[in-house]
């Protein structure tokens, strides 16, 4: 699995430009998570970077 998908504006991304919440698992791209300022807009949780 090279790739994920955004789950907030559904753009393709390399597993190296993902975010994931530590709390409920949701998957971010880089600007989405930029624009949430790093916290998870399903959970409130924060966004790590994937790898």
């Amino acid at each position: 699995m090279s790739e994920l998908r955004c789950g907030k504006c559904g753009r393709t991304c390399g597993v190296s430009e993902i975010y994931v919440c530590d709390e409920c698992g949701s998957f971010l791209c880089e600007e989405c998570k930029n624009s949430a300022h790093s916290i998870c807009p399903d959970c409130y949780g924060r966004l790590v970077k994937l790898c």
